[in-house]
This record gives structure tokens, C-alpha cells and sequence, in this order.
């Protein structure tokens, strides 16, 4: 329970941060650049309580643990002021507190300094979330750094595609607002793309990727990563083909789309929230030992379970064929939108897509 708990609301975690990143970006940005935008204050205050109370979560399984021994206020006040993790949250929630007072008195302000004061704001508090990253643990320069940015990135580019899919009222100046978007786009994508995979090699070693799918951590990963591929489908749907539809139709209404490649992404942080409540394969044979593999793993292998145990990619014809599968669901989920079908039937595709690649890939492994 605390573990679905704790992953919905780390993923809720990134949404607030996201909602409060866009609506600051787009008030930089002149009003014939952007679609009109309206996040309510009531959004921004509700998304600031967010913050706290879902960055508290990862703390509740401490405080649980130590609660028969200390109590409830012994136990708050260890770990708020004695764990990382504890002084990391105390530090955000008062950062977070500065913002909500910032949102409340000077939300109608319309100039400039107001948006950058706010998003400094939020950079302080992305920091707080490297502070305790088990990144910054490991290198507390280059982990705190490389997850700062890649976590920076993920909310400037998903804030913004956020805001617009669900805070616009109309759909004029599209065009215009695809030209900044999609360059800024493609370089949170690539900073994500090269931090992400730098943050891996520091549980990891690139040749122990395989060998991470017997754990939950790596069942995770696994599945973040395959749910990149109708991401970029969508990325080239809204990004590209986009805008050769809008300038043969300009009442048609992008929208939908782009709320289907946010719900992608949510699906994407759902993945990067779990993998976060899981052990890394940094030891793998003593994660094994003690907690044995994946249950999702056991469902293609039944054999001994074993410290030495490795797995070795080896496609077959099953694996190949899913695999084909898996590419044509992802053409049927990019001609949906030339053909006029409903988003969700897409996205539906989308799913499908994952489902053939992730069963491709696991029968496709040998365990030996």
C-alpha cells in the first residue's frame, strides 16, 4: 500500500511541478506567440500544496517504521532533522511556502520580473529534489547536478505541454506557438535523453541492463523505455505533421493530441516514480538473494532463482514477430490521426505498442 502510494504521489509530484513551470513560461511570451491561456490561482495554490504534501510521501514508510519505538513527534522530528531526506523535505517546504505567499499576493502581475522570480523559485525547489535524489547520494556534485538538469528539463518541456493541452481556451497563434515549442522541445528532450542516461550508469553498468530486468527496478526501467517509442510518435504527430495540418485547416483543433502525448508522459513519470521506490542493481546478486526476482519476471521464468544468475538477449522467433507487431501497432497509432480516427484509438495503439515490444524483449531472454 505505501508503495502505490508513494508512486502516485511522486508522480502527482512532477505534475504540480510541471503545471507551475508552464504557467510561468507561457507569461514570458508575447500574446500573438501562444494560444490564451487561463491556470486559475486556485490551480497554482492547490499545486504548491501538492508539492509538500506529495515530497512528504517518501517519508511516511521512515516514519511508519519508527513510530512503535519513538512515536509520531520522536519520529517527525529524527528524520526531519536528522535523515537527508528529511532535511532535503524541510528545506522544500519552506521554499514552497515563499511560493504559495509569491502566488497569492502577486499572481495578476503581468510584468516580466514577476514570471522570473517565479521560476527561480521552482529552480531553488528542483534543486531540493536533487538534494535527495539516490543520485546525489552516490555523487553528491555530479549526481545532485545531473539530476538537477534532467529533472529541470523534464518540467520546462512537459510544463509547457501541459499547460497547453489543458489551460488553453482557444487555438489561435498555434503555428506560431509550434515554432518556440518545438525547439524547445527537442533540447529538453535531448538534455532528458543524455542525463537519463547518465543517471543510469550510476546504478549500473551499461552491460548489467539485461540483467536489471529480474528485478523490479529494472522491470520499471524497462517499461520507461518503452514508453519513449510512442512518445516520439507523438512527438512527430504534434511536433511536425502538426503543423502542415493546421495550415490547410486552421480551425482544426490540436487539442486532443496533445493531451494524448501528456497522457503518455504521465504513464512515463508513473514508471520513473516506481523505479524510484526500487532497489537499484547496483549489487545484483545480493538483490537477488534477498529479494528474489521481479514477479513480472517470474511470468517467463520458473527455473531456480540464483545470485549468479544472467540474462542473455537472444532474439527468437516469437520475440521477432512481437517485435514486427509491436512496429505495425505504432504506424496504425501515427496514420490514426491522417485518417481522422478518435485520439484515444491511438492511444489505445500506443499501448498496444508497449505491451508487443515489452513481450518481444522478455521472450526473447535466456537465464543462465
Amino acid at each position: 500500500m505505501i508503495f502505490f502510494l508513494t508512486t502516485i504521489s511522486e508522480a502527482l509530484l512532477y505534475m504540480c511541478f510541471a503545471l507551475l513551470m508552464g504557467s510561468y513560461i507561457f507569461t514570458l511570451f508575447p500574446a500573438d506567440l501562444k494560444p490564451k491561456i487561463v491556470v486559475p490561482k486556485t490551480a497554482k495554490i492547490w499545486a504548491v500544496a501538492g508539492i509538500i504534501l506529495f515530497s512528504f510521501m517518501p517519508l511516511l514508510d521512515l516514519v511508519i517504521f519508527l513510530y512503535d519505538d519513538y512515536g509520531l513527534f520522536q519520529s517527525l522530528k529524527s528524520i526531519i532533522f536528522t535523515f537527508e531526506v528529511g532535511k532535503s523535505w524541510l528545506f522544500m517546504a519552506i521554499i514552497t511556502l515563499i511560493l504559495g505567499l509569491y502566488i497569492y499576493f502577486f499572481d495578476r502581475k503581468t510584468a516580466a520580473i514577476y514570471s522570473i522570480v517565479g521560476i527561480i523559485l521552482l529552480f531553488v525547489l528542483i534543486g531540493g529534489v536533487g538534494w535527495s535524489s539516490h543520485a546525489s547520494s552516490i555523487y553528491p556534485v555530479r549526481g545532485f547536478l545531473t539530476h538537477f538538469t534532467h529533472f529541470a528539463s523534464v518540467v520546462i518541456w512537459v510544463g509547457v505541454l501541459m499547460v497547453i493541452s489543458w489551460f488553453s481556451t482557444n487555438t489561435e497563434n498555434w503555428l506560431r506557438f509550434l515554432k518556440w515549442f518545438h525547439i524547445v522541445a527537442l533540447y529538453c528532450f535531448s538534455i532528458v535523453i543524455i542525463t537519463g542516461l547518465s543517471l543510469m550508469t550510476f546504478s549500473m553498468e551499461w552491460s548489467a541492463y539485461p540483467d536489471s530486468w529480474m528485478l523490479s527496478y529494472g522491470q520499471s526501467l524497462l517499461i520507461k523505455h518503452l514508453l519513449i517509442i510512442p512518445l516520439i510518435g507523438y512527438a512527430f504527430i504534434n511536433g511536425i505533421v502538426m503543423k502542415k495540418k493546421l495550415q490547410k485547416d486552421a480551425d482544426f483543433d490540436p487539442r486532443p493530441w496533445t493531451r494524448i502525448e501528456f497522457f503518455i508522459i504521465l504513464l512515463i513519470f508513473t514508471a520513473t516514480a516506481a523505479l524510484s521506490q526500487q532497489s537499484p542493481p547496483s549489487n545484483l546478486a545480493h538483490i537477488l538473494s534477498s529479494e528474489g526476482i521481479s514477479p513480472l519476471f517470474a511470468l517467463f521464468y520458473d527455473g531456480a532463482v540464483q545470485p549468479s544468475l544472467n540474462v542473455q538477449f537472444t532474439p527468437e522467433f516469437d520475440g521477432v514477430l512481437l517485435g514486427f507487431v509491436a512496429f505495425l501497432f505504432l504506424i496504425v497509432s501515427i496514420l490514426s490521426f491522417f485518417k481522422k480516427m478518435p485520439p484515444i484509438f491511438s492511444f489505445i495503439m500506443s499501448i498496444l505498442v508497449v505491451i508487443s515490444a515489452y513481450l518481444a524483449i522478455l521472450l526473447s531472454v535466456h537465464v543462465v
